[in-house]
């Protein structure tokens, strides 16, 4: 499996993309890159499903860029996570059936992807990880 997904959160799209890993620089508009892997094969390195984003740092207005969240699920648990910006997202290698199942089309992408409000994203990172690596003022 070799998958990728342009994420939008301004226009609220959410597309198939070929060679999204080589091409994450043109695709979000900066080479200067964030990952995150939602989920990895403990026993394969090669197997993984990521995110990448615009470095923060480089972000002089967070806020603009819009908000989503990437929910996964496994055995019945929730792996969440919310990001800012246009994002790349892979899915590569031999995922377990579950996970291969959630990220191997459009439709069901587009099933785990919800564009949300700032407020909202705020209110997640308070709730997930202690508070928010945007400023309010952004």
């Amino acid at each position: 499996m070799d998958v990728s997904f342009l994420i939008d959160p301004i226009h609220k799209t959410v597309i198939i993309v070929q060679d999204g890993y080589a091409r994450v620089g043109e695709l979000i508009g900066t080479e200067l890159t964030d990952t995150a892997t939602l989920w990895g094969e403990a026993a394969d390195s090669d197997t993984s499903v990521q995110v990448i984003v615009a470095d923060d740092s480089l972000a002089n207005n967070t806020i603009s860029r819009g908000f989503f969240k990437v929910t996964l699920e496994l055995e019945s648990v929730k792996m969440e996570r919310v990001f800012a910006g246009k994002a790349v997202l892979n899915a590569y290698g031999s995922p377990r059936p579950d996970i291969k199942e959630q990220v191997k089309t459009l439709k069901a992408m587009r099933e785990r992807i919800s564009f949300i409000s700032a407020e909202e994203a705020f209110q997640w990172f308070e709730e997930n990880t202690g508070g928010s690596p945007f400023s309010a003022e952004d």
